[in-house]
């Protein structure tokens, strides 16, 4: 009934009293003479035309008399409107649940995000959660656990404004988007390596785009996402398992290659290391205080990845008896090169070991399709 009912709904429910009076207008009778006929009182013909009354079989039988229209019409006309009528209030019943569902859910989801997100345009609350459920589980219990398991997802910077159900919405968006992608290889740590280590080689060549990103992710059984970033949501990238495969969602927030790639590492970190018993890893921001003994670990890894250990010592080896800022990223950036390593990629990480971010020279390039 209820698809049924979705298909009337946008009809009138046409009452057969007012058929009835657009034919005794047609044939240029008056409904006094007419209820006079019927042998009925005239207010309650008056009453039936309005609508106010209803077509009962002795009234469809004299109608079928007077007018010679089938007995049975009436009787179809009556039946059909109390249909529609059924339906209507079924929908309306629909509408209400589904409203007061969508304000529960609007205090801790950003539904015009999700709505636009998935190209959900309808009226009625109901089509549109009817349309969303269809993309996206929205089981607010077991997004709490979602939230639960993801450990930094409360972990900010001091210095940026976080609206947690952004936050909220997008770690939803990624979850549900990831479940639903779908990657032939299966993964296994030593293909988790080979993908790390070949993004590290693309990213020191300067070749590295956000195509050949997911190629070496999904090559190693890793799925890989971009989900664009929200307002006051400062996500960076996030990792989870989804079923027996990682998978790795970014939000390119800051439009940074060298950053791209070292987050990427970073989660890919995370993946060989940590994530277990449907944990998961969430990085909000690469320089908030409180970093955890796991962070730092991801860290490392993608340090070392990116720059193996030995040549990030020559590198720095570089700088030794210069005391100009300039000069030294100079110095460094040489060093990077003669050593197989991107100058900015170097460079960013001195900048970063030193909070010496006013440089400007050697800055990362902008991310490649």
């Amino acid at each position: 009934m209820e698809t049924n009912a979705k298909h009337i709904i946008a009809a009138t429910a046409t009452h057969p009293g007012s058929i009835l009076k657009k034919e005794l207008k047609a044939r240029g009778i008056k409904q006094k003479d007419f209820a006079a006929t019927l042998g009925m009182p005239a207010p309650n013909l008056s009453e039936l035309i309005k609508g106010k009354r209803n077509i009962t079989e002795t009234i469809a039988m004299k109608l079928e008399e007077a007018l010679g229209t089938p007995f049975q019409n009436w009787m179809n006309l009556q039946n059909r409107y109390h249909y529609v009528m059924k339906c209507r209030e079924q929908l309306d019943t629909a509408e209400s649940q589904a409203q007061a569902e969508e304000e529960s859910l609007r205090s801790r989801l950003n539904m015009p995000v999700l709505y636009k997100f998935y190209d959900i345009s309808f009226d009625r609350a109901s089509d549109r959660l009817s349309a969303l459920k269809e993309r996206l589980p929205l089981d607010l219990n077991a997004l709490q656990s979602l939230e639960v398991n993801t450990a930094g997802y409360f972990k900010r910077s001091d210095r940026l404004k976080v609206n947690e159900i952004n936050m909220r919405t997008w770690l939803l968006l990624a979850w549900g988007e990831a479940h639903k992608t779908v990657v032939t290889q299966e993964y296994t740590p030593e293909k988790g390596l080979e993908a790390a280590t070949r993004i590290a080689e693309l990213a020191n060549r300067n070749a590295l785009t956000s195509s050949a990103l997911k190629e070496a992710l999904n090559q190693s059984g890793i799925v890989y996402l971009h989900i664009p970033k929200l307002d006051a949501a400062p996500i960076d990238a996030y990792s989870m398992m989804t079923g027996s495969r990682p998978a790795i969602v970014v939000t390119y927030r800051h439009n940074d290659l060298d950053k791209l790639a070292f987050d990427v590492l970073h989660e890919i970190g995370h993946i060989q290391l940590h994530i277990a018993g449907g944990k998961s890893f969430i990085s909000v921001e690469n320089d908030y205080s409180s970093r955890s003994k796991e962070e730092k670990e991801a860290d490392l890894f993608a340090n070392d990845t990116l720059i193996p250990p030995q040549k990030w010592r020559d590198i720095m080896s570089a700088r030794a008896g210069s005391l100009s800022p300039y000069a030294v990223v100079h110095a460094i950036a040489k060093e990077a090169g003669k050593n197989g390593i991107s100058a900015s990629i170097a460079v960013a990480r001195y900048k970063h070991e030193t909070s010496c971010y006013n440089i400007s020279a050697y800055r990362s390039p902008k991310i490649p399709d």
